[in-house]
């Protein structure tokens, strides 16, 4: 599918303003979600065999969205996010099954990345630059929880609209406060959603959970798509 680029969207706003006002051209191209978008994607052969140093309930970042542009004088709006996943639950050693396997969204702020010195490119190795104590959002949006019922070549799609209420429905962060206290008695308000709280030069990544010690689903390719309109 054509995915415009920001200097499209522009061109059509000037051929539109030929026959109507710049205010009706804007919401012409609004409702025809002629949007850009960033993207990301990791596949099975060049995402990490193994990630050492995770605890049990830990979790590590299995791809990076590029951030969200930022160009002086222009408002990016985010207005959709994409999740496609290619992932399988079945056996794949010694009759060994995992389906404890969770998928969740987080946004990486610039001032995360700040403190790392990169000498590589940082959507090549995401796991060794992401982590939870560098991500200083600790909210979570659950984007999938891998059952033991998927089938070999399974494809789940998710998207978020800035509409939907269902992006609002979060996952919690990792767990870092005394498992022993007591609950509140009160029940907490749900987190803003992940395109409500995304900004310019946020990033998306999807932060893979395993329950399991030393195993995890095998996990073929995962694709982020973040739209928004200028």
């Amino acid at each position: 599918m054509y995915t415009p680029s920001i200097e499209d969207v522009f061109a059509v706003r000037r051929q539109l303003l030929n026959f109507v006002p710049a205010e009706i051209a804007v919401v012409i191209v609004e409702l025809a979600e002629y949007y850009p978008k960033v993207t990301a994607t990791r596949e099975a052969f060049t995402g990490p065999a193994s990630v050492p140093g995770i605890r049990r309930d830990g979790e590590w970042c299995y791809v990076l969205s590029p951030p969200l542009p930022y160009h002086p004088g222009v408002t990016m709006k985010p207005r959709e996010v994409k999740f496609t996943l290619d992932c399988v639950a079945g056996c794949t050693y010694d009759s060994i099954c995992s389906s404890s396997t969770t998928f969740n969204a987080a946004i990486v702020k610039a001032k995360d990345l700040t403190q790392n010195v990169l000498y590589e490119p940082l959507e090549a190795t995401p796991e060794r630059h992401i982590n939870e104590w560098t991500i200083s959002d600790p909210t979570r949006w659950q984007v999938q929880e891998v059952p033991s019922s998927w089938p070999v070549g399974s494809r789940h799609e998710l998207a978020w609209k800035d509409s939907d209420d269902d992006a609002v429905v979060n996952a919690p962060g990792p767990a870092t406060a005394d498992p022993e206290a007591e609950a509140p008695s009160e029940p907490s308000q749900p987190s803003p959603s992940l395109i409500d709280k995304l900004a310019s030069g946020d990033r998306v990544a999807v932060m893979v959970q395993g329950m399991i010690p030393g195993w995890l689903n095998c996990i073929y390719t995962v694709t982020t798509e973040i739209y928004y309109s200028i």
